[in-house]
């Protein structure tokens, strides 16, 4: 398994971590310079900007400033050379939003490079819902452990089994973090369940984005911590 870690502008984050694992993952933000990825020769995952910037695929009248915020992502993936750049499918369910809009948007986009995320509620929330974005759209797919979480404890399903279906779908990205109930991202350590049992579901060849908090010092126990999980998983 390869292990990444994730910065949204921080060039001495990425200085200090880059001989400690095996590709960093970019959140592209409009307003920031990533003039600095060219000083770095590992790996780039991108991610583009979601809900927190307002961003929702599945909101039709929200095209244009969507369009703005995914083709950015494409130009920083240009930029740094990257394979994947990571979407949010959205966040909302009814009249305007909805997964046959994320779906239009993303043949429009027309880029292989996109991974659809699953996230905690909404279009891209269910493995139902991946399922029909991946296969309609032929997109990849990048799973988070803790939006699944999140999801089945909403709906009271079985956890483990709700892992397993976002996982028959083949991803070829994977987020991790802490997650103590609803509250997710955190650091590794604090996790409501095995991680060992979490990742032994995983194939061998994952490439995982440790999305937890951006505190330096955490994050390199962090990178500690998961480095002794995985070895215990292979």
């Amino acid at each position: 398994m390869k292990r990444g870690v994730k910065t949204f502008d921080n060039p001495l984050f990425l200085e200090h971590f880059k001989e400690k694992i095996d590709f960093f993952e970019v959140e592209a933000i409009q307003t920031n310079n990533y003039s600095f990825l060219k000083n770095f020769s590992l790996p780039i995952v991108i991610h583009a900007e979601n809900s927190r910037w307002n961003v929702d695929l599945s909101d039709k009248s929200k095209k244009n400033f969507n369009l703005k915020a995914i083709n950015f992502a494409r130009k920083i993936a240009d930029f740094s050379g990257s394979k994947k750049i990571i979407v949010h499918p959205g966040i909302k369910k009814g009249k305007l939003f909805s997964i046959e809009s994320t779906m239009e948007f993303l043949k429009e986009i027309n880029d292989r490079r996109i991974l659809v995320e699953n996230i905690k509620e909404g279009v891209g929330s269910s493995p139902e819902d991946i399922k029909e974005i991946i296969k309609k759209v032929k997109v990849g797919f990048c799973f988070d452990v803790n939006h699944a979480i999140s999801y089945a404890r909403k709906f009271g399903l079985d956890i483990f089994e709700v892992i397993k279906n976002f996982l028959k779908l083949n991803p070829s990205h994977f987020h991790i973090g802490g997650q103590n109930g609803f509250k997710d991202h955190l650091s590794l350590k604090e996790f409501d369940y095995d991680w060992k049992e979490v990742l032994s579901l995983y194939p061998k060849n994952s490439e995982i984005t440790l999305e937890t908090i951006t505190d330096m010092k955490e994050v390199e126990e962090d990178v500690k911590f998961i480095n002794e999980i995985i070895k215990n998983c292979e």
